[in-house]
């Protein structure tokens, strides 16, 4: 019986290298970890096993060998790895350095399902976001609209209700996931909500499912001052429904704050990373989302980071000292940070 076989790398200096060795016979897979980077788990050999056919066929959904042998950017460090796919006499090697064949989330996708202790795929990446919104009409009935965005079953789902009329609407995601849950990603873990303020009239109630099968649910006002790059977010949501119409799209502008005299704080989260790393800037043309160049460590490397949050502070206020806050050196400009 023809075998087929793979054998993959991935890792950075800064986390390590993962390895496994993958080999499929018929219905059956066994694989074997090499390397296991930083995380706490052993070298292992594992015995043969039965998989669905569903898994089989998106393994050839893949197209690997239609991949290109060499990608990468001009990043330094990040993140590198090597392929190498064996199907009969027909041999794939391909490797790159913080560069991807555009589906490569999918197979890591796939190797997650048979070897979820390596964590080839973030525990903490968002699988499912549910907003509900809400608001009472000026003649008291209530309108009520409800997104759902499934990365797993690619569809983007809208319901909307009002004493006269529900409808819903169902869109395939497509070629758009990957960049959608990118930015669905940047939003959410950017957000701390603070107590509910009930004198706003729409209000909205998420509830974010992860990887983990962890669930978040938190309620909070509809506007920009209370939801940091919210407009951003609905907008890269609208691209998907163009021939939809829907409040949930129009969320009230932020209110303009005199940042005269503040200090300005923003909070960043660098590429790969679940953390915030709050940095002071004096350029009041920064915005939520902006990628921006800050110095990183005793030797102040320059590095990249995207906003998450900007705060205007009187420097008594200031969360940190202010002699221990680093300056943002400027906004990046470069073409290869369009899918940061």
């Amino acid at each position: 019986m023809m075998s087929r076989q793979i054998k993959f790398t991935i890792g950075g200096f800064f986390s390590g290298y993962r390895t496994v060795e993958v080999i499929i016979r018929g219905g059956k897979v066994a694989y074997q970890i090499l390397r296991s980077g930083l995380l706490n788990v052993d070298k292992k050999k594992s015995s043969a096993v039965e998989v669905s056919e569903a898994w089989l066929k998106e393994l050839d959904a893949l197209k690997i060998f239609d991949w290109e042998k060499n990608y990468s950017s001009d990043v330094l460090d990040g993140t590198q790895w090597e392929l190498t796919f064996k199907d009969g006499k027909k041999i794939y090697h391909g490797q790159g350095s913080n560069a991807y064949p555009e589906n490569f989330e999918r197979f890591l996708d796939w190797l997650d399902v048979l070897i979820p202790e390596l964590e080839f795929v973030n525990r903490k990446r968002i699988e499912k976001v549910t907003m509900t919104y809400s608001r009472e009409s000026a003649i008291g009935y209530m309108i009520s609209e409800r997104l759902t965005l499934d990365r797993r079953e690619k569809l983007l789902t809208l319901d909307k209700k009002n004493a006269y009329v529900f409808a819903e609407h169902v869109y395939h995601v497509g070629c758009n996931e990957e960049k959608i849950f990118d930015t669905c990603q940047n939003f959410f873990d950017g957000i701390e909500v603070n107590e509910i303020d009930s004198s706003y009239p729409a209000q909205v109630k998420f509830e974010v499912i992860r990887h983990d099968d962890s669930t978040e649910t938190f309620e909070t006002p509809y506007n920009e001052n209370f939801l940091p790059g919210l407009t951003k977010f609905v907008e890269g949501l609208q691209a998907i429904v163009s021939d939809l119409t829907a409040e949930i799209f129009s969320p009230p502008p932020a209110e303009v704050v005199d940042a005269q005299g503040k200090l300005i704080l923003c909070k960043v989260q660098f590429k790969g990373s679940y953390k915030h790393y709050t940095y002071q800037t004096d350029d009041e043309t920064l915005a939520v989302g902006d990628v921006v160049d800050v110095p990183v460590g005793k030797n102040n490397d320059v590095n990249q980071a995207r906003i998450v949050d900007i705060g205007y502070f009187d420097e008594y206020e200031a969360p940190f000292p202010i002699d221990r806050i680093k300056k943002i050196i400027g906004k990046h400009i470069a073409t290869d940070f369009d899918d940061y």
